[in-house]
């Protein structure tokens, strides 16, 4: 391969695809009953640009109905942003990264991120890495964004499934398109970097949707094999 550059995608390629669903949406759930009912000003603060910020009930029905529904409702994602940092910070969340991708971030240079999350989340999510060589132990969790040289998502470089999202991250980073490698799960975003000519690998991993026959791209399983 002559990529020289990595862009990684998160869910599906770097850690598994079940986190967000099974991990961060249930915590943030949680605690649901609890903020709606917070002192806490900055909570407040958040909760209160909700229409039904003053019936305590109606605001936990509402949020725990856009969570279900998985709208992207700014709001929310504030709320949801605030509650995860903090549980992050007090680790109650770890992020669980593949290891063969910790590796591989590890011996390359060029990593960078590129995930419909926001980049604050990206941080927080490699900031609080499992440390998969001390399972049941109390060692600290793994920070990982030394690792990492930039991080995009779609209010810094566009939509995912759009090429000319690839070709402004490409002009960010300052090389050549076929210098660049991207992986993904998702073909689609794929189908979108490689016309942007940007190199592509289809990540298959544990957990991961059933992949469409005939795609076309090089697979990868395991990154010990880059």
């Amino acid at each position: 391969m002559s990529e020289s550059v990595y862009l990684l995608d998160i869910e599906g390629t770097v850690c598994p695809i079940s986190f967000v669903q099974e991990t961060l949406f249930p915590y943030f759930s949680a605690k649901v009953p609890s903020l709606v009912k917070s002192s806490d000003d900055s909570i407040k603060s958040i909760l209160a640009q909700f229409p039904q910020h003053g019936d305590p009930l109606a605001l936990q029905t509402h949020i725990q109905s856009l969570v279900n529904n998985d709208v992207k409702d700014p709001v929310l994602k504030q709320l949801q942003g605030t509650v995860w940092t903090q549980g992050y910070t007090d680790g109650e969340i770890e992020a669980p990264v593949y290891k063969d991708a910790i590796e591989f971030m590890k011996r390359k240079q060029s990593i960078y991120i590129y995930s419909s999350g926001s980049v604050q989340a990206q941080k927080l999510l490699f900031g609080h890495v499992a440390n998969p060589n001390n399972a049941g132990s109390n060692e600290l969790s793994l920070d990982l964004n030394p690792l990492i040289k930039g991080y995009f998502d779609i209010n810094t470089s566009g939509k995912k499934l759009e090429s000319s999202s690839y070709q402004k991250i490409v002009s960010q980073i300052g090389v050549a398109a076929d210098k660049v490698l991207f992986i993904s799960d998702n073909i689609k975003e794929l189908e979108a970097a490689e016309a942007a000519g940007v190199g592509t690998l289809l990540a298959v991993r544990p957990g991961n949707p059933p992949i469409q026959q005939n795609h076309g791209f090089r697979t990868i399983e395991r990154f010990d094999t880059l």
